[in-house]
């Protein structure tokens, strides 16, 4: 199967940063790793970038599954933060590469799309332009990304207390003391 092939090799990918810095990862490393022939690689990859797209937008597609299970909005975001920051030393370790803006523009792309997915289910009366949803799209997509990439350099997190912040922040219910 097709994805079965994919998720081999992003997930030899994904172990084999963490022996090695991503820049120093070639496709013929990575093939002898995985035991395929380039060949194979290249029916499901055009390049290690693809792979790296590929697997940020699986982690996210699985934090946005558990998202959309959970109870409350505060729940959904702290779903995002705990499936992310499981990946948290491979997303700085790519965040560490030279592709560190490639890295940061697909997981911005993709929390967008899964934000995207959450309001539409959650909130399908929603009566903003199309304009106007993809400015705030674009607005939380890139402050949850820094969160997320934020809370990986810090594995000791607080996550509900994190995501109670965040709702307040994106439901404007955050108060100052007094």
């Amino acid at each position: 199967m097709p994805t079965d092939m994919k998720l081999m090799i992003a997930a030899t990918f994904a172990k084999m940063t963490r022996k090695k810095p991503v820049d120093k990862i070639t496709v013929k490393d990575l093939v002898e790793c995985c035991g395929i022939s380039r060949q194979t690689f290249y029916y499901y990859f055009q390049d290690l970038l693809e792979v790296m797209e590929w697997s940020i937008q699986q982690l996210l597609q699985k934090a946005l599954n558990n998202s959309l299970e959970a109870n409350t909005p505060e729940e959904s975001i702290q779903e995002f933060l705990r499936v992310s920051t499981e990946y948290g030393e491979v997303l700085l370790r790519l965040l560490a590469s030279q592709r560190r803006e490639q890295v940061e523009r697909v997981f911005v792309d993709a929390m967008q799309s899964a934000i995207r997915q959450l309001i539409l289910d959650g909130c399908p009366e929603l009566a903003w332009n199309h304009q106007q949803m993809e400015v705030a799209l674009r607005f939380y997509a890139c402050g949850m990304t820094g969160v997320i990439f934020d809370a990986c350099r810090n594995p000791s997190a607080d996550y509900e207390q994190l995501s109670h912040q965040l709702y307040q922040l994106y439901t404007g219910t955050i108060h100052t003391r007094p």
